[in-house]
């Protein structure tokens, strides 16, 4: 139900669009320095900065529009852009508040289902409640003002988030430089006979392996000047107490609509595998990659392209390939998997493949198989990594608990902005004093007047 005094019309009828072409960005080598955003609607929103003078918006403020996923930014500053996979959303007059119907437009749920474009043949033509203008103005008012609030408070929670993480990376730097298990160490009387059990253990391990599993050819990587580890451990390649350390395809099999899905860094976040995005393969496919690089349970997989990192311990034998993801084979006799797992997340281990320059590469950051091969990793006996792994994860499952109220919190803070959304254009989110303030105003007027001669305007412009 319309409340007094508001109307209904379309998008269209506030909003004409301006195809990108002419603006879009001719060089994508950004800069912090230069002054011009170059803009995209999607998350990342400004790309980087151009030193381009040339067809720079400045017809502000708009609304930009990804055409494809539906995604809105406002903007109130000169800009470029990077595709034309957008549309600048300009008001059809300046009696039009942008940035109301900016907010209206956060509002709308639309189920993107199919790769299309959306906003002349959809999204223009849905309905905008519209208030009179002052009431437009305080709406937009007092919006901000509870999101500023809110955003205040979610702030503070991605500061906690960040305390949170500083502090896991010092438990497992403490955890792999035995600071973790001093004192277990002393009780269990460690002496040189554990070293050399680690060295027999190794060799012992390294001939017994088949031959097809022992890197032939593998980077120089010098183990001086490691950090220091306790008496009876072991600085150790990572092939030499894995079963093997692999990578999957470097191939791009045949993408299918369905089949076997097709792991690569992108689908290793937080621990876990993220399938949603995934690529499908072929059975013969997978069989024909499974021959290098077969995953199976306690394994660990490694992202080796653009974000390093990123492992994931499989939980159990699902059936998929990996590319250009590292594969730690297990091997529970000498490594436990978590331990390694542990390891692998640490920032420990991360500046020793930064100091050992494992890592390369100058615009997208990669490590080689041979380097994750030939990576130093700090081995005690099974039986202290047992309680390495008992530590950390006692410790942890404090963070955990404490992360679970804070993505819990993150919810509530998203469901809270939805509300005030959701009031503010019912007519319900300002107080009546404010709204018999507005109706003082000298632009006051019923809002089906104000639609109707901002679509005359809008007839006489074409």
């Amino acid at each position: 139900m319309i409340k007094e005094y508001w109307t209904e019309g379309k998008l269209e009828d506030l909003l004409n669009y301006v195809q990108p072409t002419n603006y879009i960005v001719d060089s994508t080598a950004y800069n912090d320095t230069y002054k011009t955003p170059v803009l995209t609607a999607g998350k990342t929103f400004i790309l980087g900065y151009t030193n381009e003078e040339n067809n720079i918006f400045t017809e502000l403020p708009v609304i930009i529009f990804d055409d494809f996923t539906t995604a809105t930014k406002y903007v109130n500053f000169k800009f470029k852009v990077k595709s034309s996979a957008m549309k600048i959303l300009v008001p059809t007059s300046d009696e039009v508040n942008v940035k109301y119907v900016y907010y209206y437009m956060q509002t709308i749920r639309y189920n993107v289902d199919t790769h299309k474009r959306y906003w002349i043949s959809i999204f223009s033509k849905l309905n905008i409640s519209i208030a009179p203008l002052p009431e437009q103005r305080a709406i937009v008012a007092k919006i901000e003002e509870l999101f500023s609030e809110l955003d205040s408070g979610i702030d503070s929670l991605n500061k906690a988030k960040k305390q949170l993480e500083v502090y896991r990376q010092a438990v497992l730097k403490a955890a792999f430089e035995g600071k973790l298990t001093k004192e277990w160490r002393k009780e269990n009387n460690y002496s040189i006979k554990y070293l050399e059990k680690i060295k027999k253990d190794i060799n012992e391990f390294i001939l017994n392996k088949k031959g097809q599993d022992i890197p032939r050819r593998l980077p120089t990587v010098s183990f001086d000047e490691l950090p220091e580890i306790p008496f009876g451990w072991l600085w150790v390649e990572a092939h030499k107490v894995c079963q093997s350390v692999r990578d999957g395809t470097h191939d791009t099999p045949k993408y299918e609509k369905t089949g076997i899905p097709l792991v690569t860094s992108k689908n290793l976040k937080d621990g876990d595998i993220d399938l949603e995005n995934v690529s499908y393969i072929s059975i013969s496919d997978h069989r024909e990659i499974s021959k290098r690089s077969k995953v199976e349970e306690k394994d660990i997989l490694f992202g080796m392209i653009g974000t390093i990192g990123s492992p994931v311990i499989v939980k159990e034998d699902n059936i998929f390939s990996i590319k250009n993801v590292g594969l730690f084979k297990k091997n529970e006799t000498l490594i436990k998997s978590r331990y390694l797992y542990y390891y692998l997340s640490s920032w420990f281990s991360k500046k020793i493949m930064s100091d050992k320059e494992l890592i390369r590469g100058t615009t997208q950051k990669f490590i080689s198989l041979g380097g994750l091969r030939m990576l130093p990793t700090p081995l005690p006996l099974i039986d202290e990594q047992e309680e390495i792994i008992k530590e950390i994860e006692s410790r942890l499952s404090v963070c955990e608990n404490i992360e679970a109220n804070i993505e819990e919190a993150f919810e509530k803070a998203e469901a809270l902005r939805h509300s005030i959304l959701k009031k503010a254009f019912e007519g319900k989110l300002l107080s009546k004093e404010k709204l018999e303030a507005c109706k003082q105003e000298d632009d006051w007027e019923p809002a089906e007047k104000l639609l109707k001669r901002i679509k005359e305007a809008t007839k006489e412009a074409k």
